[in-house]
C-alpha cells in the first residue's frame, strides 16, 4: 500500500504570491504543487516562467502541473528545471503525437517522477497505452484551472475502478480535496492528495496539512 501524501497546490500569477505561499509550506511537505495554466486548455493563466522557480528556497521539493496546450513547448525549460514531479494532461495531447516524445525527453533528462492526469470526462481506458511511461496517474476532482469548484460526480467511481484495475499505479488527486472529501478519495484508493484551499485559505497551513493527513489515514480504515 503506498504511503499518504499530501501536497500543497500553489495556482499564482506572480513570482512573489508564489513565493510567499511556498515559503509558508516548504517545511511542511515533501512536494509541493506549481499549477502552470496557459489560459487556453486550463485558467485564465498563471505564472509561466518555469525557470524562475529556481530561486525558490528548497526547489527540489516542486511538482509541476503542466495544464497547457501544447506541452511539447515546455520540455526544453522543465529538462532545465529538473523537477521532483511532472505531470501533464491527457488531453492536452489530443489530435498531436507528441506524448511519448514528450515524457521520453523529460523522462530520460531529468530525475523527475512523472505522471500523467486524466480530467472526469475522460474515460480511464484512454491511459492504458501510455502507463509504462508513467509513476502514477492524477485523477481530477473537476475540470482544471480553477479553484472551489464542487467534486465531480462520478470521479470516486472512477478511482476505485482503476485502482482495482491497476492496484500497483500510484494515485493522486487534484480538485476539491478537503477535510470533507479526502477520506472519500482515500477509500477510493488515492494516496497524494494535491490540495489548495483546504491548506491555504485558513488556519496555519502546516496543521491543515497534518489534519489532512489524518483524515486521509482514517478514509483507508
Amino acid at each position: 500500500m503506498h504511503d499518504i501524501e499530501i501536497v500543497p497546490a500553489i495556482l499564482r500569477k506572480a513570482f512573489e504570491n508564489i513565493r510567499e505561499d511556498w515559503n509558508r509550506v516548504v517545511h511542511h511537505a515533501s512536494h509541493i504543487q506549481i499549477d502552470v495554466t496557459d489560459g487556453i486548455f486550463a485558467g485564465d493563466g498563471s505564472f509561466r516562467d518555469l525557470l524562475r522557480l529556481k530561486q525558490l528556497p528548497m526547489n527540489d521539493k516542486i511538482e509541476l502541473h503542466m495544464m497547457v496546450q501544447s506541452p511539447a513547448d515546455y520540455v526544453d525549460d522543465i529538462i532545465d528545471l529538473n523537477p521532483a514531479r511532472c505531470v501533464f494532461h491527457i488531453e492536452s495531447f489530443l489530435g498531436t503525437n507528441d506524448l511519448p516524445f514528450v515524457y521520453n525527453n523529460i523522462g530520460e533528462d531529468t530525475s523527475a517522477e512523472l505522471g500523467i492526469a486524466i480530467n472526469p470526462d475522460t474515460p480511464i481506458e484512454r491511459l492504458t497505452e501510455y502507463l509504462p511511461l508513467v509513476q502514477y496517474v492524477l485523477f481530477m476532482g473537476y475540470n482544471p484551472g480553477y479553484a472551489n469548484q464542487p467534486m465531480h460526480p462520478d470521479v470516486l467511481r472512477k478511482i476505485a475502478a482503476f485502482h482495482t484495475q491497476y492496484p500497483n499505479i500510484r494515485i493522486a488527486v487534484d480538485g476539491h480535496v478537503a477535510k470533507d472529501t479526502i477520506e472519500l478519495y482515500a477509500a477510493s484508493g488515492a494516496s497524494i492528495f494535491c490540495s489548495n484551499t483546504a491548506i491555504f485559505k485558513e488556519g496555519d497551513a502546516g496543521e491543515n496539512i497534518r489534519q489532512l493527513a489524518l483524515l486521509a489515514h482514517a478514509g483507508r480504515g
